[in-house]
């Protein structure tokens, strides 16, 4: 088991799926739509995975189609990610039709502590506040880049988030205790060749987080 929750998104494939799903994340969520999967194949891998909530992440306009919220319930998901872009009628109907809401925020360099509390605030459903896509570390955030570690405890005090950052060599139990977030998120790649892929870029995080009984 793991220290605190673990949320797995962008999965494509199911290698990826099943890597996190043995290392038991609270929930895995696949991509859909262009560039992802389609519900047929969703469902397949969904079918050889086991413990983790499964969410959806639509691909980029794919929201708009007709009827999404009713699509999710029809397969039974009850959980979606969406980009802190996506109009705010978007959550409205899925929130109505009894689906969780997860809201990707990304973090750019050039952004102020105050930039990223105000896009915290401004988001209705549970935050995934992502450094990654930035690509922002743990070591710039302790260098002052594009703000300090002083500031990043201050934002997520005003509302609880996942984080999303490469902690580098620093203990991840320790940053799940001493910063008030509600875990962690990662996200999932492409495979090197089929049926393969290299995960020493996620491993520690795991390795860093496991609770042994």
């Amino acid at each position: 088991m793991l220290a605190t929750k673990v949320i797995a998104t962008g999965i494509t494939h199911l290698t990826d799926a099943r890597y996190f799903a043995a290392w038991e994340v609270d929930y895995l969520a696949f991509s859909l739509g262009a560039g992802g999967l389609d519900w047929t194949t969703l469902n397949a891998m969904r079918e050889w995975i086991t413990g983790p909530v499964i969410a959806v992440e639509p691909a980029r306009g794919y929201i708009d189609t007709d009827n999404f919220a009713g699509q999710l319930a029809e397969h039974g998901v009850h959980f979606a990610i969406l980009p802190n872009t996506a109009p705010a009628s978007s959550q409205k109907e899925l929130k109505a039709a009894a689906i969780n809401v997860f809201v990707t925020i990304p973090v750019a360099g050039y952004q102020s502590a105050d930039d990223v509390l105000e896009m915290i605030e401004e988001t209705s459903g549970v935050g995934i506040l992502d450094f990654e896509a930035g690509g922002i570390t743990w070591q710039d955030l302790q260098e002052g880049t594009p703000f300090g570690l002083d500031a990043l405890r201050e934002i997520l005090a005003s509302k609880p988030v996942y984080l999303q950052i490469s902690l580098g060599e620093v203990d991840p139990k320790v940053v799940a205790t001493d910063y008030s977030i509600l875990g962690f998120a990662v996200r999932g790649s492409s495979e090197e060749k089929v049926g393969y892929k290299s995960f020493d870029d996620l491993d520690p995080l795991f390795e860093g987080l496991e609770v042994f009984d």
